[in-house]
């Protein structure tokens, strides 16, 4: 159960998006003499230019920055004497509109075309309450980021589930990075790449990723054609599916799994159960002789063989169902820890239907096998 629990867990990252299975992250891939190197991230410009060669492709953008801080001002933006100062070690980026037409987040306060505006931001419900105390004063109050920029508060997204890779906290408009170029290090050089500048794509359902792969190659050979290379320079699509298990790019996330090592715990746990139905057949061999006899006497009594096979699953279905209760309740008593042993901050519980629909195919399974 525990096990089953990780690698759902896992598996569930940013399944919640609605068109999940259409959208892409745009990586790098750099091909030296004697190495390749990947980058989750593209060049600044970049952007305006595969919008420009991708009209028919929805594309969005999310520019992280670290540790930044930030001061608030409350309903004065020149407020000499700042109510609060926190450091935001992650959840603190920059976007434009078109990330929320790819990715579908609630807006309690406000909407995505508020970040076409210079010194917009929005906050998460969460981030909010830290700030404000109360959510709903946060619209129209203001912010100050890094000692530099004076933001105003201009919209309120519901906090997003745990299991995702793009954290959001405070987003900022686009435009502001770009007009603040020096303090959040935004450059207009093809030559430079970044980690925290990441490009996503919706991709229509008429439009294959193959063939905007196949257009992509094209691309980087006329927009990476610069100077003296030493590396050959490609972007790609990874689907959004690949995001949390593909060690070769970073997300904005707080770990990458490895499918391999969830293939090993869900191994893990079949061969566990194979055990213990190798065991309780076992132990069902050892008692054969004393049951023949028992078998032998129902028959003269008159039972029918479908009687006889009833009974003995019935008894089954009764040390099964035990086991269980049994194992549903060390379990339970377990799943607090194991945050200490998987990535997982978040409270899990055993009550929802992809749990209940495994225990009841267990239950079965094990039932007829054993």
């Amino acid at each position: 159960m525990l096990l089953f629990t990780v690698v759902k867990y896992e598996t569930s990252y940013d399944t919640f998006q609605p068109e999940y299975h259409r959208i892409y992250h745009v990586v790098t891939e750099d091909k030296f003499p004697d190495d390749v190197t990947y980058t989750p991230g593209i060049p600044f410009p970049a952007l305006d230019a595969i919008r420009l060669n991708f009209p028919q492709v929805t594309t969005g953008t999310l520019f992280a920055s670290y540790g930044s801080q930030v001061t608030v001002l409350g309903t004065n933006a020149a407020n000499p004497l700042p109510e609060k100062k926190f450091i935001e070690a992650t959840g603190f980026f920059f976007c434009d509109p078109e990330f929320f037409k790819i990715f579908n987040y609630k807006w309690l306060s406000g909407s995505p075309s508020v970040l076409q505006e210079p010194n917009a931001t929005v906050l998460t419900k969460m981030i909010a309450k830290k700030y404000f105390g109360d959510w709903k004063i946060a619209p129209g109050q203001y912010l100050r980021l890094d000692n530099a920029i004076t933001v105003k508060v201009s919209g309120i997204l519901e906090d997003h589930p745990a299991n995702t890779d793009f954290p959001l906290g405070i987003v900022t408009s686009l435009v502001t990075a770009e007009a603040n170029a020096k303090v959040y290090g935004y450059t207009t050089d093809w030559g430079n790449t970044t980690s925290n500048f990441q490009v996503f794509m919706l991709l229509p359902r008429n439009v294959s990723p193959a063939n905007v792969n196949m257009q992509l190659a094209q691309f980087s050979k006329k927009h990476y054609n610069y100077g003296d290379k030493s590396s050959v320079r490609t972007n790609s699509l990874l689907p959004l599916s690949e995001i949390h298990f593909d060690k070769r790019f970073e997300n904005f996330g707080d770990h990458i799994t490895s499918k391999a090592t969830l293939w090993t715990l869900s191994l893990i746990g079949l061969f566990i159960i194979i055990m213990a139905c190798i065991n309780f057949i076992n132990l069902s061999t050892a008692q054969a002789v004393g049951r023949s006899k028992e078998i032998g006497i129902r028959k003269v009594l008159g039972s029918y063989r479908r009687q006889l096979f009833g009974q003995i699953i019935g008894e089954t279905l009764i040390i099964v169902v035990a086991a269980i209760i049994l194992a549903l309740a060390i379990a339970i008593l377990c799943l607090p820890f194991i945050k200490h042993i998987a990535s997982i901050q978040e409270s899990l519980n055993f009550f929802n239907w992809q749990t209940s629909l495994f225990v009841l195919i267990l239950v079965v399974l094990v039932m007829v096998f054993a």
